[in-house]
């Protein structure tokens, strides 16, 4: 009987340890919050691209276009017609154009040259600085003709000192230095012979003026240069 009492006795005891192991994972610990469920979304090749080239179009400054300035001068001649420019002579503007350079636009004459056979362009902006004119007007080329008749004034220098003057006044623009020029240099026939540089500078000189004459007195270049000889022929 005694035997027996014991076995129940640890049999009890166990169940007891078990129920209590039990109890203890019955226990309930309190839910922590739940946090929100994150979707993935799938993005494909196309799409990374798309975004990509966003975002550099983005940081990429797009330039604005450069203005383009119009230099705007009044305009003194038209086409045909007749001009001085004072380091080539006698020339025609052909016609008038645009011209644009360095973001820079501005107007300009095609002027010919009948003495150099050149064809040059000259801005608007530049004329003044040029010096380029209208032809002498009769009244002030008959002033100059008198100063042909007159005797030479040669100073007493060197030829090299005597030619730097006298291709300052051939350029210079001016009708009457120009004269000045053609009657000290012409030489007739019985005087003295000239060097080769007197002679080319007379040249020069004698064809710029004639041609000038020429236009002024509205005949052709031969009979200006017939004329022109006569008078300094006859002084």
């Amino acid at each position: 009987m005694i035997k027996k009492i014991t076995k129940k006795k640890a049999v009890t005891k166990k169940a007891v340890t078990k129920k209590a192991v039990k109890k203890k994972s019955v226990i309930k610990k309190p839910k922590s919050p739940s946090k929100p469920k994150v979707v993935k979304k799938t993005i494909t090749k196309k799409a990374v691209k798309k975004i990509i080239k966003k975002r550099i179009i983005k940081k990429i400054p797009i330039p604005k276009p450069a203005k383009i300035k119009k230099i705007i001068v009044a305009q003194e001649f038209k086409a045909g017609d007749n001009i001085v420019y004072p380091t080539h002579g006698v020339g025609r503007i052909l016609t008038v154009e645009k011209f644009q350079y360095d973001l820079v636009e501005e107007q300009l004459y095609v002027i010919q040259f009948f003495q150099d056979k050149l064809t040059i362009r000259v801005p608007f902006s530049k004329v003044k600085l040029i010096g380029l004119r209208d032809i002498t007007s009769k009244p002030t080329m008959a002033r100059t003709l008198s100063n042909l008749k007159q005797k030479p004034k040669i100073k007493k220098a060197m030829w090299s000192r005597r030619a730097q003057e006298y291709d300052q006044k051939i350029n210079s623009g001016d009708i009457r230095l120009l004269s000045d020029v053609v009657r000290d240099l012409f030489r007739k026939d019985d005087q003295t012979e000239q060097s080769y540089s007197e002679r080319q500078m007379f040249q020069v000189a004698f064809e710029r003026y004639t041609r000038e004459y020429a236009i002024s007195y509205a005949i052709k270049f031969e009979e200006a240069s017939e004329k022109l000889l006569e008078i300094l022929n006859n002084r």
